[in-house]
């Protein structure tokens, strides 16, 4: 490659990039902002699984207006669990020190009281999204032929089941730091 050829590759090169970090900041993996990602709804996962399902478009439409109006109905839920959220302390994050301790940054250790009574608000708010999910779920089956419905059961099951884990496993960490 010649001297001249630089700039062009290197013109090409940067918005590849850019736009590579940017996909993988939206999908949860690297960068972006911290804390749990939420678990996709089981509509997200049929127009996520649409090619497998073989989903026709109409079929796609109709599940995406219920993505939309599930959204919109959870919009006040997750924000309230935004705002039920614990304040991240001004600063650095913890090192690595402080995390293995069970420490924050200031090194005071975590309100147990508190975790439990955020925890008692949580839980009915997390029954609200999933009961919107069930029936948001409950009219995009009645969209599928028996086939889709049998390959979609199959793949939210699988979902939820990896999901579980992820959390367990997150659990777990946090309990091996206190």
């Amino acid at each position: 490659m010649t001297l001249k050829m630089m700039p062009l590759v290197l013109a090409l090169a940067f918005p590849m990039l850019a736009c590579a970090q940017d996909a993988q900041a939206q999908r949860g993996s690297g960068g972006g902002e911290m804390g749990p990602r939420r678990p996709p709804s089981s509509l997200e996962l049929l127009l996520e699984h649409r090619e497998t399902l073989a989903l026709t478009p109409e079929q796609v439409g109709q599940v995406s207006e219920l993505q939309a109006a599930l959204e919109e109905q959870s919009a006040p839920l997750h924000d309230k669990l935004e705002a039920l959220r614990p304040p991240r302390p001004p600063g650095p994050p913890p090192d690595e020190a402080s995390r293995a301790a069970g420490r924050g940054p200031r090194g005071a250790p975590p309100d147990a009281e508190a975790k439990r009574e955020r925890m008692q608000q949580v839980e009915p708010l997390f029954a609200e999204l999933r009961a919107n999910d069930e029936a948001a779920y409950a009219q995009a089956e009645q969209l599928l032929s028996d086939t889709q419905k049998t390959r979609a059961r199959e793949l939210i099951t699988q979902a939820r089941e990896q999901h579980r884990q992820r959390h367990e496993a997150m659990r777990e960490r946090m309990r091996s730091r206190q």
